[in-house]
């Protein structure tokens, strides 16, 4: 077997890691609550802390892996990825794992933007797009396989094992890596902006923690912390955007925020992320508490959303051209919202035709169908904002994961906050799945700023001297 194609498979075994990682988490929410004896309020940061850690490395690690070089960057990624494992398994209280779930999310947001690097450098250029197509499928899988492999190990091993199941395969991937990645040749100076990084994570940590804060039930939120938690993400928000403005390689090219198509497009991505993540992330948790299930049978639920979400997305791409870009996004989150809904009445033991449906299948079936609109309104999202301005499209790719991952922390704390007031969590799922049904519906009028067709252009002046298009981010 050539060393590239063993390469390839490294690469992606290293990105399957962090994909399970993220989405093997929620189906461990409640276990991990009683074992470190914390509210959710406080487990909910487990989840958002590490969405925005991936949101906030992934453009500096892109600039990093071209100035020190891929091997070092995959390499370093996936060491740290593992040691913040062992934290995270070890962790004595909620602090302290959610402080090792943030450099989980750092170290895991450095693989994609490394492993794209390493399979463009190893392939040629016939075989590069081909190699490049397959790796995107990697997060797909994990979103398959993160669910059901967690499930099956919070039953039987603890929620713990859930971080050192990392271990074996992530120490096969380093020292295969250390003896197939070339080291760095030819390194690229490029200024990395390391200050707009720690304050958008401010910012972003300021409006999270004034969230949590308010999820406070023993004595209620205390107003002197919302305040000052929100005074800081404001400061701290200013300051960013004067940062970006002056700095020379910002990692939010502000230009490419003062155009109104843009503008539309950024804040449609902000709220996709919202809804997306804000379901997704508690449907284990849903099904487990209004349903009773086991840990599991709720990470087998989010399976046929997976399957689904592939399917749609695959055709959805490829009737684009005669679609256009807003029918899709109008159908996709208007899915969602009614998907939501039905899920809010909390049904059980449902018939169709006379025949009793189970709650199992019940809830994969509304699982399926969130994947299925998610998956119709994805691609053209996705391109829509490619096509304003195909020659930014580094840039533009990373505006899209960021304004999504942030978009994600914020509707998990939003979501936590709703269930931390409620009667029952149960109940607060339920409310809450109401309000990303309305933010779901609210979206899709954002179309109304978009393009709808290919081949629409839009000016956008360059960065200043000296700048140049941020690393590009995954998607969430």
């Amino acid at each position: 077997m050539s060393n590239r194609y063993l390469l390839f498979g490294i690469v992606s075994l290293g990105m399957l890691l962090a994909s399970m990682q993220g989405s093997m988490i929620g189906v461990a929410f409640t276990d991990i609550g009683e074992g470190l004896h914390a509210p959710d309020r406080w487990v909910g940061w487990v989840i958002a802390i590490f969405t925005l850690a991936q949101a906030v490395s992934m453009p500096t690690a892109g600039k990093l892996s071209d100035e020190l070089g891929r091997r070092t960057v995959f390499v370093s990624g996936v060491s740290i990825f593992l040691a913040a494992s062992v934290v995270c398994a070890a962790s004595p209280n909620v602090y302290v794992l959610i402080a090792a779930r943030a450099v989980q999310g750092l170290a895991g947001g450095s693989l994609l933007p490394s492993a794209y690097g390493v399979i463009g450098d190893a392939f040629d250029a016939e075989s590069r797009a081909r190699a490049i197509g397959m790796l995107s499928s990697v997060f797909p899988i994990g979103g398959i396989l993160g669910p059901n492999l967690g499930g099956v190990i919070v039953d039987h091993l603890g929620w713990r094992w859930t971080f050192l199941v990392n271990l074996p395969l992530g120490v096969v991937v380093v020292l295969t890596a250390l003896l197939l990645m070339p080291g760095a040749t030819n390194r690229q100076r490029r200024p990395i902006d390391f200050g707009g990084v720690a304050l958008l994570s401010v910012t972003v940590t300021g409006i999270i923690y004034a969230l949590t804060e308010l999820s406070q039930t023993k004595g209620g939120a205390h107003p002197l912390v919302v305040g000052s938690s929100l005074a800081v993400a404001l400061a701290a928000g200013f300051l960013f955007l004067r940062h970006e403005a002056r700095t020379a390689e910002p990692i939010l090219e502000l230009q490419l925020l003062k155009r109104r198509e843009f503008a539309f497009m950024n804040t449609l991505n902000f709220f996709y992320g919202l809804v997306i993540f804000g379901l997704f992330s508690f449907i284990p948790v849903y099904a487990q508490d209004a349903y009773n299930m086991s840990r599991s049978a709720s990470g087998l639920l989010l399976t046929p959303r997976a399957i689904a979400m592939i399917v749609a997305s695959s055709l959805g791409a490829l009737l684009l051209p005669r679609t256009g870009y807003r029918k899709p996004i109008v159908v996709g989150m208007l899915g969602m919202a009614v998907t939501l809904l039905i899920m809010s009445r909390g049904i059980h033991d449902p018939s169709v035709g006379g025949v009793e449906v189970s709650n199992f299948a019940y809830l994969a079936a509304l699982a399926g169908m969130s994947g299925f609109f998610f998956g119709v309104s994805g691609p053209a999202a996705n391109n829509a904002a490619i096509e304003l301005a195909p020659d930014r499209i580094a840039a533009i790719t990373g505006l899209r994961g960021m304004f999504r991952s942030v978009g994600g922390s914020i509707g998990t704390s939003l979501v936590v906050l709703v269930m931390s007031h409620a009667a029952t969590r149960e109940q607060g799922l339920e409310e809450a799945f109401i309000g990303l049904a309305v933010a779901a519906a609210l979206v899709s009028l954002l179309v109304v700023g978009i393009p709808d067709r290919a081949g629409t252009r839009v000016s956008v002046r360059s960065a200043p001297a000296g700048a140049a298009s941020p690393g590009a981010a995954g998607d969430s």
